[in-house]
């Protein structure tokens, strides 16, 4: 009955929706924005005051990382192993590499545990934080789902994004950093407007497969602590490279 009593005042030109209620013994108030912001909080005389400030404000880059598929939505799934859980295991490795870096970037994670935001709430993230890249980690398998010889990496890429600093040179930078630290096949860049997260993107955007879950020899590597890492470490480079070309 708190807000009985005491009513929130003020106004923001940045809250879309707010609402408030109980979560257990706790209150919690739910505030919808309409852009990404940084949060700056403070108190004074007994109340709580809120700024939202745009993280471009704050960090030279703002780059958005989603993990792909998640929760009840595994992806590929072969030999008991998930392409969910394989795909949130190198961003995990890539978020320890950027949770070291002291540059001035600001990254976003769609997910870091085992849950499944929606298709639009993934590239949402990146138009409404108006990332300098969106960055979509996959594994790929065979069309028919049956274990095969095909094998190594290939990248996504926003057709529709013909600027020079866009989407195609983005995924061509991550492809050769990945398969660089990786040492797997270059299978090449791949037209990607059919997918939703890329056709909507409004930002520079690559969905990297970084290999292929129907290939035992693969399957294994990708399984393996140290492959997710390397994976990651290409992952990071492509990102580092693509800001000092330009982007």
């Amino acid at each position: 009955d708190y807000f009985e009593q005491y009513a929130i005042k003020g106004s923001s030109d940045h809250i879309a929706s707010m609402a408030y209620y109980k979560d257990k013994e706790e209150g919690v108030i739910a505030l919808q924005l309409d852009q990404v912001y940084e949060l700056k909080n403070r108190f004074k005389k007994g109340s709580l005051y809120l700024d939202f400030i745009d993280p471009h404000d704050i960090y030279d880059k703002v780059i958005v990382v989603d993990a792909g598929h998640g929760s009840h939505a595994a992806g590929a799934v072969k030999l008991g192993i998930s392409e969910k859980s394989l795909n949130l295991a190198i961003v995990q490795q890539l978020k320890k590499l950027f949770d070291e870096d002291k540059r001035r970037i600001r990254v976003y994670y769609t997910r870091t545990s085992d849950t499944n935001p929606t298709l639009d709430q993934r590239v949402q993230l990146a138009n409404k934080a108006n990332a300098d890249l969106f960055i979509s980690v996959h594994n790929n398998s065979t069309n028919s789902g049956r274990m095969s010889s095909a094998n190594g990496t290939a990248v996504m890429y926003n057709e529709s994004d013909e600027s020079e600093l866009g989407s195609k040179r983005l995924a061509q930078i991550c492809l050769e950093e990945v398969t660089g630290q990786l040492q797997s096949r270059n299978r090449g860049l791949v037209e990607g407007d059919s997918i939703y997260i890329i056709r909507t993107s409004k930002v520079p955007v690559a969905l990297i497969e970084v290999g292929f879950m129907t290939n035992q020899q693969e399957l294994d590597l990708l399984r393996s602590e140290d492959y997710q890492k390397k994976a990651a470490l290409g992952i990071y480079h492509a990102i580092l490279r693509a800001f000092e070309e330009g982007y």
